[in-house]
């Protein structure tokens, strides 16, 4: 074997060849063994490498040059078994095609590409046992067998994911591209001091489970100026699931994303559902989302437990989604549930805001439903103007993913403690624009709709508290502007409106509900 020459550990210094089929492993692996013994860099030169998968260690920088490609081999048979964490589970599964264990100190730069051969892995997601080779399911069932944990989702295990930083420590990736993994993208967990830089991220929109990047119980995390076209969440956030998650108690933490685009998907940034460890200390700037099925997503479920706060959403854009704004506590459960007793596994949601934000061709203007148990709280929106008229037909997208919910064009609000609208413009088809049940203070200041608005603009149900300051009645409308119904609505508050707002809030019999002006 040729050493490497004084600048770095070039692969093809290791018999890599990168002109014909025949995988490349061994020479690059060797040379990403040797650098990390010293520290350095392995330099992967223009051409088409294939290649199995590759463990990066300490001290090592993989550079692609322009026109280089490290192409994972289509072979189930290439990839070992690891124990890893799976949708939210420590489970074994395929060695991820790329994978920073353990390590420190490692960079990967450059203007190549890392492709996953995706193509190769869907086949056999939610392909019927006779389309499954013989040791693909042998593999599948030694899984099984050494996994505890199964579930709705347990098709994980059939495919590794492209990039997994594992349990490492200051970690950077910048001007590469990643794509067509066979499950997600881009993976960190575990890890801490990860930077994320100038780097494009494509999975096909029919990619199973083709995440773009998961920040998974890790902390001190940046993503930055990165284009990402994903088959799933683009930006996803997780601390692991239910009881085990609990256990591990790894929060995701002190993470930070901007100057990020985001081209289709099923969420701009989303929390959950694994956030059992708790999410909390993020910050979202400077970012567009467009054709995502929603923008900002929160969902978690009973039993979850864990905490998700502090939470900050400022100068975004956002066009042509379902929903842009999704806070849910009920995902895959029915919205209309009993209460039922807090314990470990009751999730809370608290302090999220919502600042200098524009979504326009958006079917739903907003759904937040906390859990009549558990009241979410703290959501507040300042400087956001949404578009709801997009038809609700568009994308045949509920908004949220909870059971027994109508979808309507307006923003839904159920079970929060407390919610506020600082300078708002919403647009919707048809009224009520904002519809509040079972909620305990909402707050509205500044509220904007068009003048061809449909009335009621408000509708309260069960309600204990409400403020509306700086508000107008619709002029072109005999319709009033707030509706309010049901016995637990009480208080409505309302103080420097223009006009006499007041004659344009109706109060249904069967509330009681006291009317102040100031």
């Amino acid at each position: 074997m040729a050493a490497p020459d004084t600048d770095g550990f070039d692969i093809r210094e290791y018999g890599a060849t990168g002109d014909s089929d025949e995988p490349d492993t061994e020479a690059i692996q060797t040379a990403l063994d040797e650098c990390a013994e010293s520290g350095g860099t392995v330099y992967v030169p223009s051409g088409t490498y294939v290649t199995g998968p590759l463990r990066v260690g300490d001290r090592t920088t993989l550079h692609l040059d322009a026109g280089a490609t490290l192409q994972f081999v289509g072979d189930y048979e290439a990839f070992p078994t690891v124990e890893s964490r799976w949708e939210g589970w420590n489970q074994y599964g395929f060695h991820p095609c790329l994978l920073v264990d353990d390590a420190e100190n490692v960079s990967i730069t450059g203007r190549g590409t890392i492709d996953g051969g995706g193509e190769y892995w869907w086949q056999f997601y939610d392909a019927p046992e006779s389309e499954i080779p013989d040791g693909l399911q042998e593999r599948l069932a030694e899984f099984e067998e050494k996994n505890e944990k199964q579930d709705d989702v347990s098709s994980f295990t059939h495919r590794p994911p492209l990039f997994q930083i594992y349990d490492s420590e200051n970690v950077s990736v910048s001007g590469v591209t990643l794509e067509n993994s066979p499950f997600w993208n881009t993976h960190v967990v575990y890890s801490e001091n990860v930077t994320i830089t100038d780097v494009n991220i494509a999975n096909p929109a029919d990619a199973p489970n083709g995440d773009g990047i998961d920040i998974d119980s890790s902390r001190y995390v940046r993503i930055s100026d990165t284009y990402i076209n994903a088959g799933d969440d683009a930006i996803c956030i997780k601390s692991g699931k239910n009881a085990e998650g609990r256990e591990v108690g790894e929060p995701a933490s002190q993470i930070t994303v901007t100057n990020c685009t985001v081209e289709a998907g099923h969420g701009g940034v989303v929390i959950g559902s694994e956030m059992s460890g708790d999410v909390r200390d993020v910050t979202v700037t400077n970012c567009t989302f467009t054709d995502t099925d929603r923008g900002v997503r929160i969902k978690t479920a009973r039993d979850r437990g864990g905490v998700v706060e502090d939470l900050r959403f400022d100068n975004i854009v956002m066009r042509r989604i379902a929903c842009p704004f999704t806070i849910n506590g009920y995902y895959f459960m029915p919205l209309d549930s009993d209460a039922e007793p807090v314990d470990e596994g009751t999730p809370m949601v608290r302090n999220v805001s919502f600042t200098n934000i524009t979504a326009r061709q958006v079917e739903t203007a907003g759904f937040f439903a906390g859990l009549p148990e558990q009241y979410f709280e703290g959501i507040s929106f300042n400087d956001v103007r949404i578009d709801a008229t997009r038809p609700l037909d568009a994308t045949d997208l509920d908004p949220a993913m909870a059971y027994d919910y109508e979808q309507t064009h307006a923003l839904f609000c159920k079970s929060i403690a407390d919610i506020s609208f600082t300078d708002v413009r919403i647009r919707t088809p048809g009224g009520p624009a904002m519809q509040f049940e079972e909620t305990e203070d909402v707050t509205i200041d500044g509220l904007r709709v068009p003048d061809d608005q449909d009335a009621p603009v408000v509708s309260l149900t069960n309600v204990d508290r409400t403020r509306v300051r700086g508000c107008a009645p619709q002029p072109e409308s005999e319709e009033p502007f707030l509706e309010a119904s049901g016995p637990e609505t009480r208080e409505i508050s309302l103080a420097g409106n223009h006009g006499s707002l007041a004659d344009d809030v109706e109060i249904a019999d069967d509330s009681d509900a006291t009317l102040e002006r100031s």
